[in-house]
C-alpha cells in the first residue's frame, strides 16, 4: 500500500525501494537513516511518533478503509466463500474460548461484510498510481 501511495503522488522512480516487514519497521528504518522516506498507516504513526522525536510527518492521505480485511479470490467456490464469510461474521457474537482466542490474537471484535464500495478510496488511489491488473505500474 505504501508503494501505491508513493506512486499516486506523481511520476517518479525511487533510486531503490525497500520493503519493510511492518509499518513500525519502516519508521524504524527511517530513524536509523536506512531510508529517506517511510510511508506508514496514520494510526501506526500516531501510536509510535513519540518514540521518534527527530522525525516529522510531512504529508498524509485522509482516506479510510476497513482494517484487517480478508479478501478471497473469485476462483474460490462460491459455496465455500459463503460458508467462510458466515463463520467469520459469526465470530462477533461467539463467546466460546476458541472464538475469544481468535479475536484476541487478531485484536478484533469480529468481521463485518464489505463491498467494493468500502474500498473506493483504495481503488481510486490504485488508478491514480497507474497500477495495472497485474499490479505493475503503467510507467
Amino acid at each position: 500500500a505504501g508503494e501505491f501511495y508513493f506512486h499516486s503522488l506523481g511520476r517518479s522512480q525511487p533510486a531503490a525501494l525497500l520493503v519493510a516487514a511492518s509499518h513500525g519497521a519502516a519508521i524504524d528504518a527511517l530513524s536509523r537513516g536506512q531510508a529517506d522516506v517511510a510511508i506508514v498507516k496514520n494510526r501506526v504513526w500516531d501510536k509510535e511518533q513519540s518514540k521518534y522525536a527527530g522525525l516529522e510527518k510531512v504529508g498524509g492521505d485522509p482516506g479510510e478503509n476497513p482494517d484487517n480485511t480478508l479478501i478471497v479470490s473469485t476462483k474460490l467456490d462460491p459455496g465455500k466463500a459463503k460458508k467462510l464469510a458466515a463463520i467469520l461474521q459469526g465470530l462477533r457474537d461467539d463467546t466460546s474460548p476458541d472464538a475469544a482466542a481468535v479475536k484476541d490474537s487478531l485484536k478484533i471484535q469480529g468481521f463485518i461484510p464489505t463491498t467494493q464500495k468500502d474500498f473506493k478510496h483504495t481503488l481510486d488511489l490504485l488508478k491514480k498510481a497507474g497500477v495495472t491488473r497485474d499490479f505493475n505500474f503503467k510507467y
